[in-house]
């Protein structure tokens, strides 16, 4: 009676089990590993950023504590291998702890499970070096009796290097340049450290997902602030942030600074602007219909005004601001007291001059008390309580 017979080995299929492509089991699985990976890898860790490359792309990393960063970059490193080095009729793979691979006995066809740790290391200096064993369980075929069970020794070797980004920042490199101004004036301080404060947390929030949105430099000037930005999507990004906060208007320049010599096609430079609101808490402002408000506050929806006739808050959004025409007056202000309050008229007297007059009383219950000094305000020939005197 004659069998088949493994044509590697020469043992029967009754003794070793269904052949497989000719092949024994234990000749199968030798003859076709799962995972085919070399005993070395290598990878790059910036030594300026601590990014490092994953799928091809530069990311930053989870952590800066130098030993944790080593081991994220090498464990990443050798994922990435793993999963290049897999055989080709695995579909599936899974990461698991030792303890559940041990554990393992059964497996779907095209399906492997993958546990690794590190046995050796050193990252006194660099390049660092991380042993790992790897150990796989897999099954490729469906007439396989059993798994798949391998061992190997990995070292992965990280070397340090200059990430792109960082090669651009360190030479001084920006694409974009972000104009902070306000409009018809210059910025105040209280503006400008809001400004800066609101662009730190931006830029930390940006480069989460776009590494060149660095800031190359900050320049203070007498009318506002530059920032030398690392990509113009961030430069506008930021633009859209102020805007948002303070209000104002956007608006982009571009400038020829040169020729790629691999593409050659032109480079240009962009200059982002974003002009805050002429408009500032305190200020006098009047309307097409002659309304006289005091601005309480500004933001990137609109102003909040107090009328100076009523007293009555209003928020009239920028659309609003526009179409009223509203715009700063100019007025004359005075400290006076109330010397004298009767249901017709006001007897102020100026603090300075210490001269009195009379005003009529416009509005009777309005609060004003009898020996209280209040900030009084002129427009044109017309006078208004703007308010009390802060202490």
């Amino acid at each position: 009676m004659s069998g088949r017979f493994c044509y590697r080995c020469g043992i029967s299929e009754e003794e070793g089990g269904p052949l497989i492509d000719g092949l024994c089991q234990v000749c199968f699985r030798k003859e076709n590993p799962a995972l085919l990976i070399g005993e070395e890898i290598n990878t790059e860790l910036c030594q300026n950023c601590g990014s490092y490359r994953k799928h091809g792309t530069w990311v930053d990393p989870g952590t800066y504590e130098l030993e944790e960063l080593v081991f994220e970059v090498a464990d990443n490193a050798l994922l990435e291998i793993i999963e290049d080095s897999l055989d080709e009729r695995i579909k599936k793979f899974e990461i698991v702890s030792t303890e559940e691979l041990e554990e393992t006995k059964e497996l779907p066809v095209g399906t492997a499970l993958i546990s690794f740790q590190p046995v050796n290391w050193h990252i006194e200096h660099f390049p660092a070096i991380v042993t790992y064993e790897v150990r796989v369980k897999a099954r490729i075929h469906e007439l396989q009796r059993e798994l798949h069970d391998e061992r190997k020794k990995v070292t992965v070797y990280v070397r340090q290097t200059v990430c792109p980004r960082c090669q651009k920042f360190l030479g001084g490199y920006f694409e974009a340049i972000l104009q902070i101004r306000a409009e018809d004036r210059e910025l105040t301080e209280e503006e400008r450290k809001a400004v800066e404060k609101l662009v730190e947390e931006k830029v930390d929030e940006i480069m989460r997902k776009d590494r060149m949105g660095f800031i190359q430099d900050t320049i203070e000037k007498d009318e506002g602030l530059d920032f030398y930005m690392g990509s113009t999507s961030s430069a506008r990004k930021l633009a859209q942030a102020i805007k948002e906060r303070f209000g104002g208007t956007i608006s982009e320049a571009y400038e020829l600074v040169g020729l790629d010599r691999q593409t050659s096609r032109e480079i240009y430079r962009t200059s982002v602007s974003i002009r805050l609101p002429k408009f500032q808490k305190g200020d006098i402002v009047g309307d097409k219909r002659g309304n006289v408000y005091e601005v309480e506050h500004v933001d990137g929806r609109g102003m909040n005004l107090r009328n100076l006739s009523t007293r009555e808050i209003e928020h009239l959004n920028w659309k609003t601001v526009k179409r009223e025409r509203v715009e700063t007056l100019d007025h004359e202000e005075k400290e006076v007291m109330v010397t004298s309050l009767t249901p017709r008229e006001v007897q102020f007297m100026d603090m300075e001059s210490y001269e009195t007059f009379e005003l009529e009383n416009e509005k009777p219950n309005s609060g004003l008390r009898e020996g209280e000094i209040y900030r009084l305000i002129k427009v044109g020939s017309r006078y208004y309580i703007r308010g009390k005197k802060e202490e």
